[in-house]
């Protein structure tokens, strides 16, 4: 799962194939979208004639339903217009803003009308009155790029809109490099601002265990810090040249007179980040990658491998030992306080790149086998899957794991990541077992992939799964995700170097807009200045100037 340095074949060719099938608008609607420059595009964009102009006289007429979106208006506002002043109001000039329940709307729909008099944005959730302030919010940026006026303008319009899929994903990997808890709080605030609703937290792997577990507090005493690895040598190599690969200096100290890279988050950290996403309509999905990617764990534990120790294969780590029943309390145990801790209903087992030959050796592991009468070592990891996937749907958590497990019998509750594009029937192998599927194949959906040119992000933004797709396969497909791996992401800067613009590509994918490559590259050009203006970093397309 963690390729880095895989060079795409044949991306050119896909290229072609995706620019034939992508749904296009009407040029009428290109020419709407394009001078509004939301981001993602909604279903319907209707101008009129004519322009609303905003001053200070503007009214926001409150709704208690919608009190989120009420207030991000109000900021917006504040922002926007010099010299406000809601007490000093001229009836003769008046305009307002206010939010009305549509019930005929989705959880996550909306509506937008803006009148020569009057803003009205439609709802009928409280998600679906943010998913409106958002695209205003947008609207207002493209008339003001971020300047205090004392008016401005916003064309008459009216705007329909809504997702077409559920799970609109963005993973971010902290266990190979660590990204702090305010870092993580302007990381939501990005992803809500285009309408991402999933935030999965790869939370330990075999370089650090980032969560602080009560029951057993060697996780992140050991496991949460490692001594400077491989990747740590590329990446201060590669600063020499260009220092957005320099190391964060927060997660180095000296132990024993070595230097250690490491952190972790509290539960109030973890408490606070879950606050914070709840506000912005994101749901955290925490990721504890088990039996494989356990290095970290195993340092601190060593009796949860099946030789008592941390090591490596030809490839991978050495697992934990589902054979071992104080292997198997230690997984209850550990996934008992991330349950309580996370309120979500879905959590992420892993499952993916398990060193199967570390048990083949074990006595433990031969015994097991033929107590529980199973055949193969294969058997072993269905096994762990099915007792922690029970286990946890017996407290209310839906299991999802990377689509390695398929290579066994899996439960059809499970909900499935297809990442290993590669293999081809796996998503054919899900739906006829029953699985629910999320879509993040690497080639397109890892964003922490090298891109010197736009080729990805072009290939990303025409990502179409219903022309790829069986109709029995894509009726099981509940939304995609973007990932972030960060073996040589160090730093923010190089974080979000990697991150942005394709982040703008990825919401229309996932929001399941109609793709127009030109449309985009023309809308995106306000939302680089915007990303400017907030001092991220971005890797600026070939054909911006």
């Amino acid at each position: 799962m963690r390729i880095t340095n895989f060079k795409i074949i044949g991306i050119f060719i896909m290229l072609a194939a995706l620019a034939a099938c992508v749904n296009k608008p009407s040029k009428k609607q290109n020419q709407s979208v394009q001078s509004l420059g939301i981001i993602p595009e909604p279903v319907s964009v209707k101008l009129l004639n004519d322009s609303l102009v905003i001053d200070k006289n503007i009214l926001v007429i409150k709704n208690e339903k919608f009190a989120l979106a009420d207030k991000m208006i109000e900021d917006i506002l504040d922002k926007s217009l010099t010299e406000r002043d809601m007490g000093d109001q001229d009836s003769t000039k008046q305009v307002t803003i206010k939010y009305i329940v549509d019930s005929s709307l989705n959880d996550e729909g909306y509506k937008i009308d803006i009148s020569s008099k009057e803003i009205i944005l439609s709802a009928k959730t409280d998600r679906g009155a943010f998913y409106a302030a958002q695209t205003l919010r947008q609207m207002i940026w493209q008339s003001t790029h971020g300047l205090e006026k004392s008016s401005f303008k916003l064309r008459e319009v009216k705007i329909y809109d809504t997702p077409k899929y559920a799970w609109r994903g963005f993973h971010i990997d902290v266990s190979r490099h660590f990204f702090s808890k305010e870092y993580l709080m302007r990381l939501i605030d990005w992803l809500s601002y285009y309408k991402i609703n999933k935030l999965q937290i790869h939370l330990t792997d075999d370089q650090g265990w980032r969560i602080e577990i009560d029951h057993y507090p060697l996780l992140t005493k050991i496991g949460a810090w490692r001594t400077l690895n491989n990747w740590d040598s590329l990446c201060m190599k590669k600063a020499k040249t260009d220092s957005l690969y320099t190391i964060d200096s927060r997660y180095i100290k000296v132990v024993n007179g070595k230097e250690v890279y490491g952190g972790f988050y509290t539960k109030q950290d973890i408490k606070d980040i879950i606050r914070y996403a709840h506000e912005h309509y994101i749901d955290i999905i925490p990721e504890i990658d088990m039996p494989g990617h356990m290095s970290a764990a195993i340092r601190a534990y060593p009796f949860l491998s099946a030789t008592n120790s941390a090591g490596w294969g030809k490839e991978f780590s050495y697992p934990i030992c589902p054979c071992k029943n104080s292997a198997m309390e230690f997984s209850h145990t550990v996934w008992d306080e991330i349950a309580s801790l996370f309120p979500s209903n879905v959590v992420h087992i892993g499952g993916d790149e398990v060193n199967k030959k570390n048990w083949e050796n074990s006595s433990v592991c031969k015994n097991f086998m033929k107590k529980n009468h199973l055949d193969s070592i294969s058997q072993i990891q269905s096994y762990f899957e099915k007792n922690i996937g029970n286990y946890l749907e017996s407290k209310g958590k839906t299991v999802i794991a990377w689509d390695d497990v398929l290579e066994g019998k899996v439960d059809s509750s499970l909900i499935i990541m297809y990442w290993r594009d590669w293999v081809k029937d796996a998503p054919q192998k899900a739906a006829e077992n029953g699985n629910r599927i999320i879509l993040t194949p690497w080639t397109l959906f890892y964003l922490s992939m090298d891109d010197t040119a736009d080729t990805l992000l072009q290939a990303l933004y025409k990502y179409n799964p219903d022309s790829i797709y069986s109709p029995s396969i894509d009726k099981k497909v509940i939304g995609m995700q973007g990932c972030v791996w960060t073996e040589e992401i160090p730093s923010e800067a190089m974080f979000e170097y990697h991150v942005f613009p394709r982040l703008e590509a990825l919401s229309e994918v996932e929001w399941g807009s109609k793709r127009n490559w030109s449309s985009f590259k023309i809308r995106l050009e306000s939302h680089l200045k915007y990303l400017a203006s907030k001092h991220i970093v971005y890797q600026k397309p070939i054909w911006v100037n």
